[in-house]
């Protein structure tokens, strides 16, 4: 095991009790494709895979954790940190990505999907391990396709966040306190029918999906705070901090 890898582990205990710590302070909400908002622990968890971007990747760790997720994360020494944390918070930690170990990471992530093993839903973040940001590749969609179930897309919004500017993805972190809205969108249309050959397409589809879950947790965020605070530079100041 790597250098990396050994610290991670040893300092994982220590990382996730700080984590719970700071995420039991957010205050989340998740938008339904049919406008309704209800709480995390209401929303109809099923068989499905949750698409997200990286730059939203650590808004929902402790939701993906609580919800002990199979959660597909990149090799290497980030990869070794995050794996050591989301292990020790419950999830099923599969290893692999578009530059290494992606055939064998897809084939773990059927498996877990099938329900042989496992929870029954999985997060994977679509526009890694290199970006472009918010362009999603097909590994979620042949997911889909091999397995049956729903691909749906997932977008956070806050406002008080640190954003790691120097980072592909612009990667943030929701400062403690700090209201989410998470917005869920309805099964990705055209996976039922679809083959290997659609497989384009159809990351194509869900990368223009994931814009959409953006823009819409942005605007109902938004929506919030302009009813709490009466609206006005507030609602300006929310669309700059998510650019």
């Amino acid at each position: 095991m790597k250098l990396a890898g050994i610290v991670a582990k040893h300092l994982g205990g220590i990382l996730v009790h700080l984590f719970r710590v700071y995420y039991a302070t957010l205050r989340l909400r998740i938008l339904l494709p049919d406008g309704a908002v209800v709480q995390p622990a209401l929303y109809p968890l099923g068989r499905e895979f949750f698409a997200l971007c990286e730059r939203d990747s650590l808004a929902l760790a402790g939701l993906v954790a609580k919800a002990r997720f199979t959660v597909l994360v990149a090799r290497g020494r980030d990869g070794d940190w995050a794996s050591a944390v989301l292990e020790r918070l419950g999830c099923r930690v599969v290893r692999g990505s578009s530059l290494g170990g992606g055939a064998q990471a897809l084939k773990e992530i059927f498996y877990a999907a099938r329900g042989s093993v496992g929870p029954a839903a999985a997060a994977i973040v679509v526009d890694g391990p290199l970006g472009p940001p918010g362009q999603a590749k097909g590994g979620v969609i042949l997911c889909g396709i091999y397995t049956g179930s729903p691909v749906r897309a997932v977008g956070a919004a806050t406002v008080r966040r640190l954003t790691f500017h120097r980072s592909w993805s612009k990667i943030y972190l929701p400062l403690p306190f700090s209201p989410i809205t998470i917005a869920v969108d309805d099964p990705l249309p055209g996976l039922e029918a679809a083959r290997v050959d659609d497989v384009d397409d159809l990351a194509d589809l869900l990368t223009q999906r994931l814009a959409v879950m953006r823009g819409r947790a942005m605007t109902a965020l938004r929506r919030s705070r302009d009813m709490r605070w009466g609206g006005g530079n507030r609602a300006t100041a929310l669309d700059h901090a998510q650019e």
